[in-house]
């Protein structure tokens, strides 16, 4: 019941907080008409809805460790699956809830584009892409703290904590450093569109997007990799 209200919070947000974006005009961030229009819409939209990366990050956690705290993983083993099996099949999960929210906002910045009727549908496709990898990325760090812990409040608190820590690390230095920490990785993905600012500026020393997904993906394969060996090596 929890994973269902989450998702559907989840659904409700993104399109209001994308929506309420127009009226938005904060010191010098201001969002034109431009930004509900192909290819900005699914920018915009990515934008959007990495804020809420976290809270889907949640359902990873309370899924992984309900696995643990109702003895579901030895049921199975009982009933004739191998430990291989059971792990792939979380990974399957974890891909699979990406996958849609992934397809939600591509939804949401298709039919804000379509409405607002200006550039073509694969304008800015790239975007819901590289969002694909950002959400990836949450939940992969998120099922790894939930198998190193095992307790659903610590590692929920441990998650979030996470962020809180790379946010104010990133307050008091310098970006060119904590552009390197793997949530900071997966949430610059999504950047809010630059143009947008009144005083635009670039930083040569900032990795660029492809370089970002890069170590993004490098970051998710060692999450994967280790969540599989803490489950491996466990008694179920």
């Amino acid at each position: 019941m929890t994973l269902k209200v989450i998702l559907l919070v989840y659904m409700v947000l993104v399109p209001t907080m994308y929506i309420l974006m127009s009226y938005l005009e904060v010191g010098p961030i201001r969002v034109p008409i431009e930004g509900y229009q192909f290819p900005d819409s699914y920018q915009l939209v990515a934008w959007t809805a990495g804020w809420l990366n976290l809270m889907i990050g949640v359902i990873i956690i309370v899924f992984a460790t309900n696995e643990l705290k109702y003895k579901t993983q030895r049921q199975n083993v009982i009933d004739g699956l191998s430990k291989k099996d059971i792990i792939v099949s979380k990974f399957l999960v974890i891909i699979g809830l990406t996958l849609f929210v992934t397809t939600y906002i591509f939804l949401v910045g298709l039919v804000t584009g379509l409405v607002n009727g200006v550039g073509s549908p694969l304008d800015g496709i790239e975007f819901i892409g590289v969002y694909f990898i950002s959400s990836l990325g949450f939940f992969s760090f998120a099922f790894f703290f939930a198998n190193l812990v095992r307790l659903p409040a610590l590692a929920i608190v441990i998650y979030i904590f996470s962020a809180l820590i790379e946010r104010i690390i990133g307050a008091i230095s310098v970006d060119h450093y904590v552009q390197f920490f793997p949530l900071t990785t997966f949430s610059w993905l999504s950047p809010f569109p630059m143009h947008y600012w009144v005083a635009e500026t670039s930083d040569p020393y900032l990795m660029d997007t492809m370089e970002r997904s890069i170590l993004a993906m490098v970051y998710i394969t060692i999450f994967m990799i280790s969540s599989y060996w803490i489950i491996k090596r466990r008694d179920v």
